[in-house]
């Protein structure tokens, strides 16, 4: 019965399981493939809607003006009589400017040009030597500045000869105040609006963010990772400490962001003065906030150097405080620079938490006093009204990601030069 049975039974054949795992394999391979795609397809979008938003948006005006416009305004002296300039002649317009309009009477040429903003708007292109603009006064008695950098044209209001008031507005053209000119016998007042919308002012801020964070991170982050690797014993207090960094990293950035307006706004207020958050109060929060990121990546940096480097140095008589600052980090230097260009990114890229702790205020210089904005709560400001500005908060975020991009490129020179140097030794 049992011999029967044997051989009725057939061998054992493993080809339906191993079509099954090709099946299998051949299309975990084929979903690999489509989500890695569909993601790297989302972020090329972003970035090309990025680039095509903002790039004609990109001028050295827009990195190097102010982001607030100002308004200038001037007019000519009670003493003014327009037959004692050129002789009382018409002026001549320069060569190479005859295709814009120009005043006879004032010697001025006007054009158009686009603002930040992209939206046209009447500038003075010239003026002529002995010209009237020359002794214009502003309401302090100052005189006419020329040329006016970047500058347009608001208003006009002119008295003619026979004593009637006109006015000319921005959105005329420029023939329209060449010609207000030719009429005008005095100007009772000409205002002028600078451009605005530069970024000078949160770009220098970033700037000196990342710098005074930077000066408070490392040391606290890479000597709390050396006292983990190489100092701490393993027990219960060990690994609290472990366990609070691991809780701190996922921390929401807008709770670092209250507990920085609830603890270093005050504390930073009593050392720099002013009220409100500001630049240290700013830099404070994130050193908290990046603690985390430089610690658990510097540990990891530190235990990759080999045990045998340390027993060395030991053994030749060096102490351990020497074996930490000349054998260990140096060779876990890469460790470190990564995590510094990890905790740049993300101070640069930070807007909620620096919104409670620094301040949202765009300003035009650095003030250790003020909580101005750095360029991730600039493209907050600009999003945040009734209009957004998506060109130029595109634009702010290209500088932003080409700031990371060269930050890379960066470490990972420094990271190559130290390898080679490196492997050179040994």
């Amino acid at each position: 019965m049992m011999e029967k049975s044997t051989k009725e039974m057939a061998p054992l054949s493993f080809d339906g399981v191993s079509k099954k795992r090709k099946i299998h394999d051949g299309f975990r391979t084929f979903a690999n493939w489509l989500f890695g795609l569909l993601s790297v397809g989302i972020l090329v979008w972003i970035l090309a809607f990025v680039f095509m938003r903002g790039s004609s948006y990109l001028s050295w005006d827009f990195l190097s003006g102010d982001y607030h416009s100002k308004t200038l305004s001037y007019k000519t002296s009670d003493s003014f009589r327009i037959e004692n300039y050129h002789d009382g002649k018409p002026f001549t317009q320069k060569e190479g400017l005859e295709k814009y309009p120009f005043s006879k009477r004032f010697g001025a040429s006007f054009g158009l040009t686009k603002n930040l903003n992209g939206k046209e708007v009447v500038y003075l292109v010239s003026l002529e030597e002995g010209s009237p603009f020359f002794d214009f006064l502003d309401v302090s008695g100052n005189s006419f500045e020329y040329p006016l950098s970047k500058a347009s044209l608001d208003s006009l209001i002119i008295k003619d000869e026979e004593g009637k008031y006109e006015t000319v507005y921005g959105s005329s053209s420029p023939k329209a105040f060449a010609e207000a000119l030719d009429k005008a016998s005095a100007i009772y007042d000409i205002t002028f609006v600078t451009f605005g919308g530069g970024i000078r002012g949160s770009l220098l801020t970033t700037l000196a963010l990342i710098g005074l964070t930077l000066l408070f991170l490392l040391p606290l982050g890479v000597g709390a990772a050396i006292y983990l690797s190489l100092y701490a014993k393993g027990g219960r207090i060990t690994l609290l400490i472990r366990s609070l960094i691991d809780l701190t990293s996922g921390i929401p950035s807008i709770i670092f962001g209250l507990a920085g307006a609830l603890i270093f706004v005050p504390f930073a207020s009593s050392i720099v003065g002013g009220s409100g958050g500001n630049l240290l109060s700013g830099a404070l929060t994130l050193t908290i906030m990046l603690l985390p990121v430089v610690i658990k990546t510097t540990e990891e940096a530190i235990r990759a150097v080999p045990r045998h480097y340390m027993d060395a140095s030991l053994a030749l008589g060096a102490s351990k405080t020497e074996t930490i600052f000349k054998i260990v980090l140096p060779n876990a230097l890469g460790g470190i620079l990564t995590s510094t260009l990890l905790s740049i990114g993300r101070i640069v890229g930070e807007s909620a938490a620096l919104v409670f702790a620094m301040g949202a205020t765009i300003g035009e210089t650095v003030s250790f006093q003020s909580g101005y904005s750095s360029l991730a709560v600039h493209i907050w400001n600009v999003l945040s009204g009734e209009s957004p500005a998506y060109d130029q908060a595109s634009a702010i975020a290209i500088i932003i990601l080409l700031t990371v991009l060269a930050l890379n490129i960066g470490v990972k020179l420094i990271s190559y030069f130290l390898e080679k140097k490196k492997g050179k030794r040994t």
